[in-house]
């Protein structure tokens, strides 16, 4: 059965046979063996074993995807000694003419099995009609009987004639609708694939492919490299990570999860994922004369033309997508899919970028990745890193205890951002996030919760208190904080506890008392280390005075719903410190 649009690749790979574009000479039959993909485009290798011919002679490159770049086409033989590239000439055509003839055909079919199923429809009606009518009929009829029994009328013989006639043609009426939902059943499947048909025909006409023609010369046997960007693909970070309870490693393998749509599948091709923008060049001072030739021209047009020419190329790739999800939901569905990862990719790639950095990397595995939109994951790095691992407790942001490895990269390859997939003792256990970090850099890592340690922490309701003195409110609080080890080992624990920091000069923040006297940092954040023995509980009191004016929650409020442009700096500056007040004013 015809398929209509279940990819672009269908209809970009010859599925239609009568609608082969003609070429003279007959086209080269290229295969893709290598493609880089970047955060909103791919870089795609066609390569191809060819007699050279002495004479000055053609080949073409045929059935390419019409959105291609044509400014980007790069054409190579290996060995280069073996001939010479000529002339590189792109062409692009329609994939097929959608003729009058053609689209009347189509109409008219589809218009012929409309007026079939309307034609059904009446009759549904006619015969359904005439069933209540029956109906009627054998009602009024059963309703003269105690009538005609009380006048000693009763007539069996024509009451028997009248039943017998309704119930005969009921039974031939239902049977006639039983058909005609049959005809309907056959008949819808045969409208779908009309409207499909018509629909295909009125797209051809939308798209296009495009026609690399090659003149060359040279003697005997090489290969031939065809290299072009097109629009259609996006790739992102994604990971594992896998560690033991007690190990002192953690497994780290990154993988390119990446989408495309771009006409072709690439089978067997060698990929490569890049976080660089192929069109950026770096702003510094040697370039702006690089870029300037003794006319004034050079570079810098060069660049400027290459980006003009691959924004046509999007544009045309949209529209062509465009008339195909128009019709087919599941296209719609992988273009909107393909442009999440792309616009998730873009912004994390555009950060590496500030930091002058970017990452390439090459598939370790070979995946075949083909043009429908489903995301494919590709092994890109894969390592095991010596970790210190460690037991967090922040109370204030969690009663949750969670362990964290601190590691080194000792790898070759940066490690990309994003979410990770996390496995202990080969469980899934949830996720985690990367950030970048490039080779030789320290990085840490979430490992999960830790349900051996138990925290609470308690406002000191005895000792907290809140004092309005006109214009100044003092704040007094105390916090008890509780970690019990449930294990039946010693666990350490390292701790943390913030106290606020007067963000403007109407706040003072006194009186702060810490666990074995630690001192805050300039953040606020206090840490201390704790062995917790085999289910020993152990507490430690944290307290602290705030001052501050008693309007200062009321005028910060206001002052976040007007423009942040006209608010004082002060004021702009402390908007987490009055909701931590408002917060414990409540609880007071």
């Amino acid at each position: 059965m015809f398929r209509a649009f279940l990819t672009a690749t269908a209809l970009l790979s010859g599925a239609i046979p009568h609608l082969v574009l003609a070429a003279e000479p007959p086209p080269l039959a290229t295969q893709i063996t290598a493609v880089t993909v970047f955060a909103d485009r791919a870089q795609v290798t066609r390569s191809a074993a060819i007699d050279l011919p002495r004479d000055p002679g053609k080949v073409v490159i045929a059935k390419l995807p019409g959105w291609i770049d044509a400014d980007s086409v790069r054409v190579a033989l290996d060995p280069p000694s073996a001939g010479r590239i000529l002339d590189v000439a792109v062409s692009t055509a329609f994939l097929a003419e959608a003729s009058e003839v053609a689209v009347r055909k189509a109409t008219l079919a589809l218009q012929e099995t409309t007026d079939e199923i309307a034609a059904i429809a009446d009759d549904e009606r006619t015969l359904t009609d005439e069933l209540a009518r029956l109906d009627g009929l054998r009602n009024f009829a059963v309703e003269r009987v105690p009538r005609e029994m009380a006048t000693g009328e009763v007539k069996l013989k024509s009451l028997t004639d009248t039943l017998g006639y309704v119930t005969d043609a009921v039974r031939k009426d239902r049977q006639q609708l039983r058909q005609l939902a049959h005809k309907r059943r056959d008949l819808e499947p045969v409208l779908s694939q009309r409207q499909r048909e018509l629909a295909e025909v009125q797209t051809r006409a939308q798209l296009q492919q495009s026609a690399v023609t090659v003149e060359l010369s040279g003697s005997g046997k090489a290969q031939l490299r065809v290299t072009y960007l097109t629009p259609g693909a996006a790739w992102e970070s994604a990971g594992e990570l896998r560690v033991g309870r007690g190990a002192t490693a953690v497994a780290v393998q990154q993988f390119a999860s990446v989408v495309q749509t771009t006409g072709e599948d690439w089978s067997g091709a060698a990929l490569t994922f890049s976080t660089q923008r192929p069109d950026e060049v770096l702003d510094v001072p040697e370039a702006h004369g690089l870029m300037l030739d003794k006319n004034g021209a050079g570079l810098g047009d060069v660049i400027g033309h290459m980006g003009e020419s691959f924004s046509r190329a999007q544009t045309l790739y949209a529209e062509q997508n465009a008339a195909v999800a128009g019709n087919t939901r599941f296209w719609r569905d992988s273009l909107a899919r393909q442009a999440d990862v792309q616009s998730r990719a873009m912004a994390s790639f555009a950060r590496l970028t500030s930091r002058g950095t970017t990452g390439h990397f090459t598939a370790l595995a070979e995946r075949t990745v083909r043009s429908d939109g489903k995301p494919v994951r590709v092994l890109i790095s894969s390592g095991e890193f010596a970790a210190t691992t460690k037991i967090v407790a922040v109370p204030e942001v969690s009663l949750n205890a969670v362990r964290v490895a601190d590691m080194h990269n000792e790898g070759k390859a940066p490690i990309l951002p994003g979410r990770v997939a996390l496995f202990t003792e080969g469980a899934f256990v949830g996720a985690s996030e990367l950030g970048f970090t490039a080779p030789g850099e320290a990085f840490s890592v979430f490992l999960g919760v830790d349900d051996r340690v138990k925290l609470e922490r308690t406002l000191d309701q005895k000792t907290s208190t809140l004092h309005r003195n006109g214009k100044r409110t003092e704040m007094a609080l105390a916090f008890q904080l509780t970690a019990e080890n449930l294990a039946d080992t010693p666990i350490t624990v390292e701790m943390a506890e913030r106290v606020p920091v007067a963000q403007t000069r109407e706040i003072e923040v006194d009186d702060v008392e810490l666990p074995k006297h630690v001192k805050p940092d300039a953040h606020g954040v206090a840490h201390w280390t704790e062995t917790l023995a085999p289910h020993a509980k152990v507490t430690w009191r944290v307290s602290y005075t705030l001052e501050y004016p008693s309007d200062y929650v009321a005028r910060a409020k206001a002052e976040k719903d007007d423009d942040d442009s006209v608010a004082p700096a002060a004021l702009r500056a402390a908007p987490k410190m009055y909701e931590q007040i408002e917060m414990l004013e409540k609880r007071l």
